[in-house]
């Protein structure tokens, strides 16, 4: 299977959750470093192939040489988790640049798209894409035009590609999770508290493993029936999405 972003968060714990069930994992993102240590750990603890690639989702040259790996070091494919995303500093649309625009758009939806038709491709005997999106993608937020329109955007790509893919055996989910603690949430969380804004009706933050196990499930046979949805995994945050703040 393929993991990219896996060098943090929420990417590093899908990666650890995959080869505990033994599989074979090829580890994609921007910092080798990173994904070099993982590869070790995962070799180390579960005994399985761990192949880190260095790729950088804005680029279409990494992404070409990323997937032209991919038959040479696993021999096949059978699952993709296109986890890389990028969530820009907050900024009015009208203040945005064309390079800030693009940059969102690229990383959250464009190398998803590519990423999932190469990977279709190698998929000979079937197998599962699944878009990590966001809550985002549901309501929008102030200063967050790029992001919210992007991962709106990657659940009606998961949409059409299950879709189009789904007589050839190729499922595609998503999950769209709320605040989670990882870095990329961090300013989303400090920007909560110091608003007082109430997190979900749960009232805490998500783990990275609580995704990682859906992503899990998801690419299971026992989902074998889902295709073309996208699974929150937000404590309820989507159940009060618009609501006044303290309500």
């Amino acid at each position: 299977m393929l993991v990219t972003g896996a060098s943090r968060g929420i990417g590093v714990a899908i990666a650890r959750a995959f080869a505990e069930q033994g599989a074979d994992v090829m580890l994609a993102a921007r910092s080798l470093p990173a994904i070099t240590d993982l590869a070790t750990e995962l070799r180390s603890q579960y005994g399985v192939r761990a192949v880190p690639v260095q790729a950088d989702m804005a680029d279409r040259e990494s992404l070409q040489s990323l997937m032209a790996r991919v038959p040479k070091e696993l021999g096949g494919l059978d699952v993709v988790v296109n986890n890389a995303g990028i969530l820009p500093k907050a900024e009015r649309a009208e203040n945005l640049s064309w390079g800030d625009w693009d940059e969102a758009l690229h990383i959250n939806l464009s190398a998803p798209w590519y990423l999932a038709c190469r990977a279709k491709e190698l998929m000979t005997d079937g197998g599962v894409i699944i878009n990590n999106a966001s809550t985002a993608a549901y309501f929008p937020a102030r200063g967050l035009a790029a992001y919210n329109v992007s991962k709106a955007a990657l659940v009606m790509l998961t949409r059409v590609l299950a879709l189009e893919w789904a007589a050839e055996g190729v499922r595609v989910v998503g999950v769209a999770p709320g605040k989670i603690q990882t870095d990329l949430v961090e300013p989303v969380l400090r920007w909560t508290a110091k608003h007082d804004l109430p997190l979900n009706p749960m009232r805490r933050i998500g783990a990275a493993t609580e995704v990682a196990d859906l992503v899990a499930f998801l690419a299971s046979e026992k989902a074998g029936y889902l295709t073309g949805v996208t699974v929150p995994v937000d404590g309820g945050e989507l159940l009060t999405a618009g609501a006044e703040p303290g309500r």
